[in-house]
């Protein structure tokens, strides 16, 4: 039996934010993105839970966690997230962001250096200076609920439809949840918060910089070139995959993490 806890945390400002721990062992924090919220993690958390704490939260008006103030964006997310990490007595954690999650990942290695062991930016840039938002025209909308088809999401693209509109669905539904600002706003903030290029330099983590070959949000080659700003990083292109692998194809993407934080975790015992 895997052990679970969840709360509320009451964060600096009054918000109230969500989090839920699953499992004993060394902490791992996984930060979703803007199209859904922590249970956007049903394919991760059961299996990462065998042999880490793994640690799930709703940021600022996703899911379970408010947003009174309007205070949300990537400042905020890692003001959270420093704060839960704090409640739980999280030492030393492997931090994994998805998309907008990547901002609030990164910055926290940014942040407490010294609380952070590894990053793992999944399909984004994660507010590396390299610009980032779609190739192509990609219908963003001026508000979080819309009427798209059964199972349309930009963030799943095309192919998950196609194979299992099941959980093309859950995806498109798990973004309805909570009162979360609009797509486009989030867009607007993301692309002005960049971080700074010398802090960057000094980002002294192993980083792990998922790309999906078919994404139009991250391109590859935009994540390429924001590996070149972090001295300890690596690129691993997922072929015939979207913006979200993760979900999309949740046993290569759990493979391809687990083999990165054992060989994180096996440079530590050297």
């Amino acid at each position: 039996m895997i052990s679970r806890t969840e709360g509320f945390l009451t964060v600096a400002d009054g918000e109230q934010v969500w989090y839920e721990t699953a499992g004993t062992g060394p902490d791992l924090i996984l930060t979703h993105g803007l199209g859904g919220n922590a249970a956007v993690w049903y394919q991760q958390v059961p299996y990462f839970a065998q042999h880490y704490r793994v640690i799930t939260w709703d940021q600022r008006g996703f899911g379970r966690s408010t947003n009174d103030k309007g205070n949300h964006g990537p400042a905020a997310a890692v003001s959270d997230l420093v704060e839960i990490m704090d409640l739980l007595g999280v030492e030393k954690a492997h931090v994994v962001g998805q998309s907008m999650g990547g901002w609030a990942a990164l910055g926290t290695a940014v942040a407490v250096p010294d609380r952070v062991e590894s990053v793992v930016l999944a399909c984004t840039t994660g507010g590396i200076p390299v610009g980032f938002g779609p190739e192509i025209v990609v219908p963003l909308t001026a508000a979080p609920v819309t009427a798209r088809p059964l199972g349309e999401h930009p963030a799943v693209g095309g192919r998950l439809p196609s194979l299992d509109m099941a959980r093309a669905y859950l995806y498109q539904a798990l973004g309805s949840f909570g009162h979360r600002p609009p797509d486009t706003e989030f867009f607007r903030i993301l692309k002005e918060y960049n971080y700074d290029p010398a802090v960057l330099s000094t980002v002294d983590v192993p980083v792990l910089l998922i790309a999906g070959e078919l994404d139009d949000l991250m391109t590859p080659a935009r994540i390429r070139r924001a590996a070149e700003f972090l001295p300890r990083s690596e690129v691993v292109e997922l072929a015939d995959r979207g913006h979200s692998p993760y979900f999309e194809d949740p046993h290569a993407w759990n493979e391809l993490v687990a083999h990165f934080l054992s060989e994180v975790r096996a440079l530590e015992t050297r």
